[in-house]
């Protein structure tokens, strides 16, 4: 496995030509304002890094760990970060549609000011809680989650896939009741 420790690298527009097909490693590592021409990171392992305005449109990160990063507005647009490990993960303000986020397991993460339409947390092991701050989430589909611990309050959605027998200790605010009761196939009369 490669490893990169570096400085802080910021006020300009990178671009990262990274090529390694070995699987990555990058401790402590934080990266500003870059485009990274590698699209596969697959295997790879970042811990304690900050990733602030980066491009990861279409990415692959499938298999990866990532311990105590923060996502700062990020173009996350299709990546796949499946069968990941994420523990104290932050991603805020990004552009997360269409990411990919299934059979991972998501250890006290959160999202905060990001759009995650029509992304996928299929079958995601879900531990100290997994938290949703102002974020766009119509379409995401929960499918095969136990949603305990999975707060949803403070967040917007109108259409979300979730499995009726697994919605037991999930976090929804009164304004979200009659959307969750219409997924579950309740019906409320005045």
């Amino acid at each position: 496995m490669r490893l990169f420790q570096a400085k802080v690298m910021k006020n300009a527009l990178f671009y990262i030509f990274l090529y390694s097909s070995e699987p990555l490693r990058f401790d402590g590592v934080s990266f500003s304002n870059c485009i990274f021409q590698q699209e596969d990171f697959s295997h790879s392992d970042w811990s304690n890094c900050i990733l602030n305005n980066c491009h990861f449109l279409n990415n692959n990160f499938t298999n990866s760990l990532f311990f105590q990063t923060k996502f700062n507005k990020c173009q996350l647009l299709g990546a796949d970060f499946s069968n990941n490990i994420w523990k104290k993960v932050n991603v805020i303000d990004c552009k997360a549609d269409y990411c990919n986020f299934s059979v991972s397991k998501l250890v006290g993460c959160s999202f905060t000011d990001t759009s995650l339409l029509e992304a996928y947390f299929q079958e995601v092991s879900v531990r100290q809680k997994l938290i949703y701050t102002n974020c766009q989430m119509d379409g995401v589909d929960f499918l095969g989650t136990l949603m305990k611990g999975v707060d949803l309050s403070r967040s917007y959605f109108e259409d979300l896939r979730v499995a009726p027998n697994l919605v037991k200790g999930c976090i929804i605010a009164s304004v979200q009741a009659p959307i969750f009761a219409n997924l579950l196939g309740v019906q409320i009369k005045d």
